[in-house]
């Protein structure tokens, strides 16, 4: 599962002022002057021939290398660019900016600007942005990302290259890191390392708990909007990345319109501005019975609010001085221009390809918007609609030369694979199910469920595994609705699905789970450390509204098999089908375990080969000897030929170590190595009072290994 989270926990804990938050999105068209200094330029280069580009305009740059720049101050970043002499993007900044201050365009606020500006992160308001800077830097991959920008300068080439592998591949990184969520503990101490080597935690020791299945990356969806119970009243509150549904409730032969608004942020930024969704909704039962809710995303309505929050997302890059209603009211003349000149940004989203492989992307939508919107800018709606709404006049073609330049940004972030572009359909709307249906009763003041569901097993019974470890295949049911009167109705995306255990039987990683669109939910189950005997995992659906169990209960049972002293388990992004990742250890013995050597006799194996996604694959060691365990990636093949987000959780006894990265096509990565010290067989001191040192790190000069060294599958 992945959502927003932040590299440090003094991220999570600042509290934010509401009345703050209310007065930073009014109407605000301050204009400021910002001193701008420009670094990490090289020495050859003409500082006359630069100009700095904003909103308001461009400026030259001095000989100290220094300019001053009009902005904005509102309540989203502005975005600052330099541009050499053939008008090619060197280096920007994106911040919140105020009156007086110094600001500098560098290779550093590069890099931010560069990760910050996706628009699954754009809509960050300006005075929560410095918690998105600072998850940013604190990232790890973030100084190989600033170091592929410095290169680019160096050689005095614009940044703004999708073939730019190096670069790419440390984007994709850094997004792996922001966009992902941990389960991983804090170590109580951490080692103490060479000076070559350094910790690879890339996120952080927290889990969000509340933000886990807001999105629907994993499959799991506590959405589409949350409802609760309250007398005679059924309540609902839409989650901020959900569209509006158009509903209808059924009762006495009576339909009642009802409608659940669209949650009010854009992208994944309601973790930094404390937004959970839009205003609630109330639906009051009039009279004792039946009444059956029915909630759509496929209409009119819904969409053109799709495409409105898809149009902000784009224009929040620029940092337009607009309110939030402001915004919108710009977003919906946008449309009707767009569709008076044939950009049918609805009907593109509206209308799916029958062909899989030619299926409609978060990005596809997203060059509708931005050519849409160059053209409003050029023929001269944009800077009306500013005079209309009492703004004084802006350069429209300063704004146009921005979003062009903003748009080639885009042609970066289309080269990167894994959670970023999962989110990128999420913050678009795209995720959440067409229609949602279910039943209630009302009967002396009391609300109960009026739906029952069964259940069947699917997949991931009588499995074997090893003691203390997940299991390699998820426990997958399948859930079918069943109506009032007894027969099969429409499926209701309000089903859970309730995982549960009983004592040593081990755990369920997610215990309630949302059923996708075609009735199916899936776990994965980890058998007890302490049970060697068979287990059982049971599974009942519950209705959401109401918390009741609808359907009987059906039980999973796996056998344990020996027990593992590490384990080293590589998944990769969902996002890419057909894409080969494999994992390679190299143990303290100098054996090689992968794909081409699966077992040792040192007790290492791999369980499988997935060569096309998005794993598990597991290298296990059920003898685990003392002393460094280097853990490698590889990307041999896959339909993208491009870089591919993955991650490794290496496991030993209660500790766990995980990281996220990418991999370029056809390389090797180095993860890190774990390395045992203490006792010489790691085994026994699971039983004794004194247990090994363990440590998770980077080397600085770990191996590097050629993939032509490989053998062929």
């Amino acid at each position: 599962m992945m959502a927003l989270v932040a590299c440090n926990e003094n991220i999570i804990d600042e509290t934010i002022n509401e009345q703050e938050i209310e007065d930073d999105t009014e109407f605000n068209s301050i204009q400021i002057i910002n001193q701008i200094e420009v670094k990490d330029l090289p020495e050859n280069m003409q500082v006359s021939d630069l100009k700095v580009l904003s909103l308001n305009g461009e400026e030259s740059v001095d000989i100290d290398g220094t300019t001053k720049v009009m902005t904005y101050e509102g309540y989203l970043p502005q975005l600052i660019m330099l541009t050499d002499s053939n008008d090619e993007l060197l280096l920007m900044a994106r911040g919140n900016f105020h009156e007086g201050e110094t600001n500098e365009i560098s290779v550093r606020s590069t890099a931010i600007a560069l990760v910050t500006m996706h628009p699954a992160l754009s809509g960050v308001k300006s005075h929560v942005y410095h918690k998105l800077e600072q998850l940013v830097i604190e990232c790890s991959s973030f100084n190989e990302l600033e170091e592929a920008i410095a290169e680019s300068v160096r050689n005095g080439q614009s940044f703004v290259n999708p073939d730019n592998i190096t670069l790419i591949n440390a984007l994709n990184k850094v997004f792996e890191q922001i966009v992902s969520a941990t389960d991983e503990e804090m170590p109580e101490e951490l080692p103490n390392l060479d000076s070559d080597a350094t910790m690879v935690y890339s996120s952080p020791y927290t889990r969000i708990s509340e933000l886990k299945g807001v999105t629907t990356i994993a499959g799991i969806n506590v959405g589409p909007f949350h409802v609760t119970t309250s007398g005679p009243k059924v309540v609902f509150e839409n989650y901020s990345l959900t569209p509006l549904y158009s509903g209808s409730v059924t009762h006495h032969s009576i339909i009642d319109n009802f409608d659940i608004p669209s949650g009010g942020d854009r992208g994944i930024t309601f973790f930094f501005d404390s937004g959970w969704g839009s205003e609630k909704v109330e639906y009051q039962f009039a009279q004792e019975g039946e009444y059956q809710f029915f909630f759509d995303k496929t209409t009119t309505e819904s969409y053109y609010d799709q495409a409105r929050h898809t149009i902000c997302n784009v224009l929040e890059v620029l940092g337009l001085p607009l309110s939030k209603g402001m915004l919108f009211k710009l977003s919906d003349d946008m449309v009707q221009f767009m569709t008076a000149r044939g950009f049918d940004i609805i009907g593109f989203i509206t209308r799916p390809n029958p062909n899989p492989d030619l299926q409609k992307t978060a990005w596809d939508i997203t060059k509708i918007v931005y050519g849409g919107i160059i053209d409003y800018i050029k023929e001269g709606p944009f800077e009306r609609f500013l005079l209309e709404i009492g703004y004084r006049q802006l350069a429209a073609q300063t704004a146009q030369a921005v979003l062009k330049k903003v748009v080639g940004i885009y042609t970066v972030y289309q080269a990167c694979r894994g959670a970023i572009n999962a989110v990128m359909r999420i913050t678009m709307r795209l995720e959440s199910p067409d229609n949602v249906a279910f039943g209630l009763y009302y009967y002396q003041g009391e609300i109960t469920t009026a739906t029952k569901a069964s259940l069947a097993k699917y997949s991931g019974d009588n499995q074997e595994g090893l003691i203390g470890r997940r299991l390699n295949e998820p426990v997958r049911v399948k859930v079918t609705t069943i109506g009032s009167d007894g027969s099969e109705v429409l499926a209701s995306n309000f089903h859970r699905v309730k995982f549960k255990t009983d004592v040593h039987n081990g755990t369920a990683l997610d215990n309630i789970v949302a059923t996708d669109p075609d009735g199916y939910a899936q776990t994965y189950w980890t058998l007890d450390p302490d049970n060697t005997g068979t287990q059982y995992l049971k599974a009942s659906v519950i209705d959401i509204v109401t918390g009741e169990v609808i359907s009987d209960e059906v039980v999973f049972s796996a056998t344990p098999t020996q027990a593992a002293d590490v384990t080293f388990t590589l998944e990769w992004s969902p996002t890419d089908s057909n894409c080969d990742i494999d994992l390679h250890v190299f143990d303290p013995t100098g054996h090689h375990i992968y794909f081409g050597e699966m077992t040792c006799g040192c007790g290492g194996y791999l369980d499988r080969d997935d060569r096309q996604g998005p794993g598990p694959e597991h290298i296990y060691y059920t003898q685990a000897k003392q002393g460094k365990y280097l853990v490698y990636v590889h990307h041999y093949d896959s339909d993208t030929r491009g870089s591919v987000g993955f991650t490794v959780t290496t496991e030993y006894g209660e500790r766990r170590f995980v990281n996220r990265s990418s991999v370029l096509y056809d390389e090797y990565e180095y993860v890190g190595t774990l390395e045992i010290a203490g006792n010489s067989n790691a085994l026994e001191s699971h039983v004794t009072a004194q247990k090994p040192a363990i440590s998770f790190y980077y080397e600085e000069n770990a191996p590097v290994f050629s993939p032509k060294d490989l053998p062929k599958k």
